[in-house]
């Protein structure tokens, strides 16, 4: 897996916070019915004693051990079905003063023997969908969410190619992947569909980028002239995916345009995947943007054209 060691480090501090509540709300919970039936601490304290017993035995030589070890668990045996009776009577379950872990599988370490458990993949996964900034959007957008009832005739068609394409990049998805434009008029599914790739890329275990394009060029444009930063160029050329949301919606200027080139230049010459959607034709985009730029876009990207009806007009019945 190639999560990020922010992401890594605090799912492995929250296993060991977690193994460590449950081991001690255990001791607790034992520790009080110590105090509260006397009775109950004395059998836990003879069954302490057997497997000091056990080596005892091992220790006086060969002679008659295998009938005196399993006296020795006999023994054990007995003072466990009299205490798991004992609970029961005082109103507790028999496992009432077991450890609670969360998963009983890995018991809150992570792993399997020397494999991550499912719950830790998991866990890493929930970890870097909110570290990218997904989750708010990932729990309404998903290709199982994506609804082509909205779109009619031939642009139903078109779609249907769309999100076939989209999940194929998906499912096959690796850190030297095509970068991809979506391009289409605002509420035609651009994000819904980004989102739902990003998810899946978080899934597998890659570090994903998501910004808006005003947000990612306020954030360079602070950390240029000197200023607190939410995310860096850096951060940002060195993402396995980034996601830009709504190209074209940023102030227009020399600054942001350059920003832009370096970032789109220096991902394709180093063959790191990007997804942009933006509301602006290839026209519009030629436009806004240099040439230079605007041919790596649409010559090097790989153009998916949405199209359709806006679909939140069509949810409030326009």
């Amino acid at each position: 897996m190639a999560y990020r060691k922010e992401i890594l480090h605090k799912v492995r501090q929250d296993y060991n916070q977690k193994r460590t509540r449950a081991l001690g709300e255990a001791a607790d919970r034992l520790s009080a019915l110590h105090e509260q039936y006397p009775d109950l601490a004395a059998i836990d304290s003879a069954l302490a004693k057997t497997g000091m017993n056990l080596v005892q035995e091992i220790v006086k030589g060969s002679e008659g051990i295998n009938e005196r070890i399993a006296a020795v668990r006999l023994e054990n045996e007995r003072l466990q079905k009299d205490r798991a009776d004992m609970l029961v009577f005082y109103g507790f379950s028999p496992d009432y003063t077991d450890v609670k872990y969360e998963c009983t599988k890995c018991q809150d370490t992570g792993y399997v023997e020397t494999e991550p458990c499912l719950c830790y993949k998991k866990a890493l996964a929930k970890e870097a969908l909110d570290y990218a900034g997904l989750s708010r959007l990932a729990a309404k957008q998903s290709f199982d969410s994506f609804d082509l009832k909205y779109y009619q005739g031939d642009n139903r068609a078109m779609m249907e190619k769309v999100l076939a394409s989209c999940k194929r990049y998906a499912d096959g998805f690796h850190a030297k992947a095509d970068s991809l434009l979506f391009i289409g008029n605002t509420g035609l599914g651009k994000t819904h569909l980004s989102t739902s790739i990003a998810v899946e890329v978080v899934n597998k275990g890659h570090e994903v980028v998501y910004t808006s394009a005003p947000n990612l060029f306020s954030a360079l444009e602070a950390e240029k002239f000197g200023r607190e930063a939410s995310l860096t160029m850096q951060e940002v050329l060195d993402a396995e995916f980034l996601l830009i949301d709504d190209l074209g919606t940023e102030n227009p200027s020399a600054l942001n345009n350059n920003f832009l080139y370096n970032i789109v230049n220096t991902r394709l010459i180093t063959a790191k995947p990007t997804l942009i959607n933006t509301n602006l034709m290839p026209a519009d985009l030629m436009k806004r943007y240099t040439d230079r730029l605007a041919s790596r876009l649409l010559g090097e990207y790989a153009v998916l054209r949405f199209v359709g009806n806006d679909i939140r007009l069509q949810k409030i019945g326009f």
